[in-house]
């Protein structure tokens, strides 16, 4: 291993690097013995300060553990990526059938190939099957889903979030539309009406149109003023929003507006629908508290996700319910029982229970970084003042506005000939769609972090050629 004392790189970020490389191109196995701090700092000539730095960050992240009496070894990252870079290649092609794959795809709901940490699935998978665990099969569980995947929720939600709840508020679900479809059961399509965020999130919207709801929105590509003044007008008794990174425009909800939504919520015996699918990802500031954790009144739904850090297959998400709607929920769906997989249950709790999820977590946390801090060098680089990219260190995407007369499906279509995937924002819009002509989404979920600049300077060939553009203005969204 060799280090640049001349870089302005640190130190301990150069060596971290460089382990982290080997890991993931395989040259560290899964289980392998890493030199000690003394040794590595002899055979470097630098401080043992310097090796520990390096190995936190390493440990933070997942990549390898300290073991009691034998050092650190490497956690088995490679042998998951290798496990589901083959499944997805097989499956894609079987499912997919698109004739041609995109070199370039920014996508932002997928996750890169190699996310799903297989092995360790496979293993608890096989444990809980071998056990006397595996006589659940043969009977109906408990309708609000496993009581140990329960509890390690609750346990989090409470202690990392501070979000105020219980094992039994906390009801499995599979996936975001059927939770919203559920929740709905507990309102009145005939006289309920549903707000939210405008733009916002196409599922959400689709879900609540097929219960048959009215939906009002509520802007929020200005200000949230504006938010509140669509709000008090709609008399709502149900608002959704994403108050962590808004969907698409990453916006953050201030404390003092979501302080506002609650107290609105209470004056209008309302609910609010907080899913905060991306609160995990911030990458400039610590994620402010969630609405559910400033809520006195009982009156915050909460709803969570793993898709997004773990696996989107799954189908598996969670609601946290207030002790009325709660009351009301298990009269309604006394004779129901959730439709996601016990094992699929079982295995994720005892994958929390051991650990595995936080190391995951810290792992696609950092990986995601990475990626964000990429990206928007690159765009800065290559398509510089011909474009303003706007976003708020938050969410899996960035969005970015084009200064062409050129129409949205125009550049998409562009950018597809080079073989890049960008994706339109319109359909996000509910009437007047301001701004959207030339606004595209840009996400970093699933492409490989190496081929974020070489995506970024073919997309920028595709738009303007291969004139070095001046450095573009970037707006954060508060």
């Amino acid at each position: 291993m060799q280090l640049d004392e001349t870089s302005e790189l640190p130190l301990y970020q150069q060596i971290y690097e460089k382990i982290r490389h080997g890991i993931e191109d395989g040259h560290y196995p899964s289980g392998s013995k890493l030199p000690s701090i003394s040794g590595l700092a002899s055979e470097l000539q630098c401080s043992r300060n310097t090796i520990d730095a390096a190995y936190s960050q390493l440990m933070e992240e997942g990549y390898i553990e300290s073991r009691p009496g034998s050092g650190y070894r490497v956690l088995s990252v490679i042998e998951d990526a290798a496990f589901a870079n083959t499944r997805d290649q097989d499956l894609g092609s079987v499912l997919l059938g698109e004739p041609h794959q995109m070199r370039y795809n920014f996508t932002y709901g997928n996750l890169e190939q190699g996310t799903f940490p297989a092995t360790v699935w496979r293993t608890i998978t096989d444990d809980i099957l071998l056990s006397v665990e595996s006589g659940i099969c043969n009977t109906y569980t408990d309708p609000l889903g496993e009581e140990a995947l329960r509890g390690e929720i609750a346990w989090r939600l409470t202690t990392q979030c501070d979000v105020d709840c219980t094992p039994g508020q906390v009801i499995i679900q599979p996936g975001t539309q059927v939770s919203i479809q559920n929740l709905l059961a507990l309102f009145d399509a005939r006289t309920d009406v549903v707000a939210m965020e405008n733009p916002g999130y196409i599922g959400a919207r689709e879900a609540f149109e097929r219960s048959g709801f009215r939906v009002a929105p509520c802007r929020v590509d200005v200000s949230y003023e504006e938010f509140f003044a669509d709000l008090e007008r709609s008399r709502a008794k149900l608002v959704y929003v994403t108050p962590s990174s808004q969907f698409p425009t990453c916006k953050t909800m201030p404390i003092k507006m979501r302080s506002k939504l609650i107290a609105w919520a209470d004056a209008n015996d309302a609910y609010i629908l907080e899913d905060d699918y991306c609160r995990d990802f911030r990458y400039k500031e610590r994620p402010q508290p969630p609405l559910q954790s400033m809520d006195h009144c009982n009156r915050v739904i909460y709803m969570g996700t793993f898709s997004k850090s773990l696996s989107p297959a799954l189908r598996m998400n969670y609601l946290v319910l207030p002790p009325a709607l709660l009351e009301k929920w298990r009269t309604l769906f006394a004779n129901a029982y959730t439709s996601v997989p016990w094992l699929s249950q079982a295995v994720l709790a005892r994958f929390m229970s051991q650990g595995h999820w936080d190391r995951q977590l810290r792992r696609v946390q950092a990986k995601n970084k990475r990626k964000y801090e990429t990206l928007t060098a690159s765009l800065h680089e290559y398509l510089g003042d011909k474009v303003r990219v706007l976003e708020n260190g938050t969410g899996l995407h960035v969005l970015v506005q084009v200064y062409d007369d050129r129409t949205q499906e125009e550049l998409i279509e562009v950018a597809r000939a080079a073989d890049v995937l960008v994706y339109g924002t319109e359909k996000y819009w509910m009437g007047k769609r301001p701004l959207t002509s030339r606004v595209l989404l840009v996400g970093f979920s699933s492409i490989a972090e190496q081929d974020i600049e070489p995506g970024i300077k073919a997309l920028a060939n595709a738009w303007f050629g291969g004139n070095k553009p001046r450095c573009c203005q970037s707006l954060s969204l508060y």
